[in-house]
């Protein structure tokens, strides 16, 4: 290749390339429609994945008081052994308990409903007979883990007693199992009833209190559901209410004569017989 000497001016001739300026509107136009579709996008569907997302961790976060809802069905055959009242009462029972819990104290007692269908499951068409589940409808159940105490009021007929005890916890089995209860993570433990039947509880340890339903407790959270003896009573949680609790309610009954516990089960099994078996105790009154 011959280089030109040195001093030798080259001149270049370098064509301009006309602008295509419908091309570039065309392109500046897509450009500005991805833009507006992204934007569309995070505010259709991202943003509120997000605002439901934060929702949902401070709606999750650990708690240390509030009220849990739970459902009690209980398995009425499964105490009856004579076939012709198993005709006179239905199957299952439902209805609705509360727990309200501050740290290491709470109250169980049940939610009284506009018709108590307590009161009317298995009346007879001549209306002598009225069957009761779970005591009276003002009985509570005062738990305090910070002083192993509890205190019980009871209603028997017209009168209510106040039974003051020390804590009875249960030796619980803690498994590997999880699962998911209105959002929670909770973990499975198992015990023995006092008739020797199983108790499955599942509890979340981002509830932070012991408590359960009934007399239920002892865990590291609170149990949001509980099977008794192969599903003759579960309680399963329904709702956790946290807005608006006023921790001031869970404190201990005082409404009622004081009794020792031997001496209530003493006049329960002299007026409706032996309970064994523990749990709800199913009245039957005759006029």
């Amino acid at each position: 290749m011959v280089l030109p000497p040195r001093g030798t001016l080259t001149l270049i001739n370098i064509k301009q390339r006309p602008i295509n300026l419908f091309y570039l509107v065309l392109k500046i136009d897509l450009y500005t429609k991805i833009i507006t579709m992204q934007k569309f996008l995070f505010a259709a569907f991202l943003l509120p994945a997000l605002q439901t997302s934060q929702a949902k961790a401070q709606a999750l976060s650990p708690l240390k008081e509030g009220k849990i809802i739970y459902e009690r069905k209980v398995n009425l055959h499964r105490r009856l052994t004579d076939e012709s009242m198993k005709s006179m009462v239905p199957e299952f029972n439902t209805s609705k308990v509360e727990l309200d819990f501050s740290s290491d104290e709470s109250i169980y007692k049940n939610i009284k409903e506009e018709k108590d269908i307590r009161d009317e499951a298995g009346q007879e068409n001549n209306g002598n007979m009225v069957m009761r589940i779970g005591g009276g409808p003002d009985d509570q159940t005062y738990k305090n883990y910070a002083t192993d105490r509890i205190t019980e009021q009871r209603e028997l007929g017209p009168k209510k007693y106040l039974i003051e005890d020390t804590l009875q916890k249960q030796n619980w089995k803690l498994e590997p199992e999880t699962r998911t209860i209105k959002g929670y993570t909770c973990k499975k433990a198992t015990t023995k009833g006092r008739d020797g039947g199983e108790i499955v509880a599942w509890y979340a340890e981002d509830i932070q209190t012991s408590s359960g339903p009934d007399s239920f407790g002892n865990l590291p959270g609170l149990i949001l559901e509980l099977n008794i003896n192969d599903a003759e009573i579960v309680f399963t949680a329904l709702d956790i209410v946290t807005k608006d609790f006023d921790k001031k309610i869970v404190k201990a009954p005082v409404d009622g004569k004081k009794i020792s516990r031997a001496a209530f089960r003493k006049m329960m099994e002299d007026q409706f017989g032996a309970n064994p078996g523990g749990g709800p105790t199913i009245r039957i009154i005759r006029n």
